[in-house]
């Protein structure tokens, strides 16, 4: 069976409970575990990596840089990356920005093969059920392109 690890950190719990979400829509698929990137998490066995975080202050978490850095970038790894961010309400300047500044910032430490990026929208007050919806459907089809040797490419917001 497939060994998933979903390696985050969250400060308000958004990031987390997208995880979560991830975490029980393929939990008879495939062996996945989440993990703060905080915990220093050990990733070995692990057949697909998916890292993510919110945005605070124009950038990704520091933890997950740290994490990354101290995995070599997971070089040999196959990973996808995930962020939690609201610049994509923006329109399609948002999502140049969020592209150019938020997604660069989360890969550009990343030496392993990336076979999806998704940008989903955060929240401050009160949990976004799309965003947990997209999360579920999202990790489903990251399986699917890993299991085929495809590449999702860069996603955004659904209805953005």
């Amino acid at each position: 069976m497939m060994k998933v690890c979903i390696v985050y950190e969250s400060r308000r719990g958004s990031t987390e409970k997208v995880a979560r979400a991830m975490l029980e829509a393929v939990g008879e698929r495939a062996e996945v575990r989440t993990v703060r990137a905080s915990e220093n998490p050990n990733i070995e066995d692990c057949d697909l990596i998916i890292v993510g975080a919110p945005i605070y202050y124009e950038r990704p978490l520091p933890e997950v840089k740290e994490f990354l850095l101290s995995r070599n970038g997971l070089e040999g790894k196959t990973v996808a990356v995930f962020i939690l961010c609201i610049a994509d309400r923006f329109g399609k300047l948002g999502k140049k920005y969020t592209e150019r500044r938020y997604l660069r910032m989360m890969t550009e430490h990343i030496r392993g093969r990336i076979i999806a990026i998704k940008v989903f929208d955060g929240w401050i007050l009160g949990e976004n059920e799309e965003t947990i919806e997209e999360a579920k459907d999202w990790i489903k089809r990251v399986l699917d392109a890993f299991e085929s040797g495809k590449e999702l490419g860069i996603e955004h917001p659904e209805g953005e």
